[in-house]
């Protein structure tokens, strides 16, 4: 047997209730945190999960429309960042899920809106895949992974 270290990495759940619910709060417990602070030295990494268009409660919303799902899961990401006082500048990559790569056009345009409100430059390292999502209202789900100087959370 493996003796387990006693010097793990700093880790905490990341969570804005104001803008949606933690998931294991659903009536349908889920297992999962909304994301997941690590602390390496002066740097600090945000994993954020698989967000998608779901409100303060828990609800899927803007069903059918995938320009407002997008938008709202990138809100949801933003709120997400700002509880760990983090920006999409703190972004390095992103993976996109679309239920269904016909609406990718549609997608783009609301993430191409999105980044240039946002002013980023460069853009973060991204793929997109096409997928099944855990609901079948949903039609779009990104995940995230940012990194900001420990300093800046003080």
């Amino acid at each position: 047997m493996t003796a387990v270290s006693k010097d793990r990495i700093l880790k905490t759940p990341i969570e804005s209730k104001s803008a949606l619910c933690e998931a294991y709060d659903y009536p349908k417990k889920v297992a999962f945190s909304r994301g997941m602070r690590v602390e390496l030295d002066n740097c600090v990494m945000l994993f954020i999960s698989g967000t998608a268009s779901v409100d303060e409660r828990g609800d899927s919303i803007h069903l059918g429309d995938i320009q407002a799902q997008t938008r709202r899961a990138f809100e949801n990401i933003t709120a997400l960042l700002e509880s760990e006082a983090a920006d999409w500048h703190d972004i390095v990559r992103t993976t996109c899920y679309l239920a269904d790569f016909r609406h990718y056009d549609e997608f783009n345009d609301v993430r191409n809106l999105f980044y240039e409100e946002q002013g980023l430059d460069p853009l973060p390292a991204s793929t997109c895949i096409e997928a099944r999502i855990c609901r079948p209202e949903l039609m779009v789900e990104i995940e995230a992974i940012a990194m900001i100087r420990a300093d800046t959370t003080e």
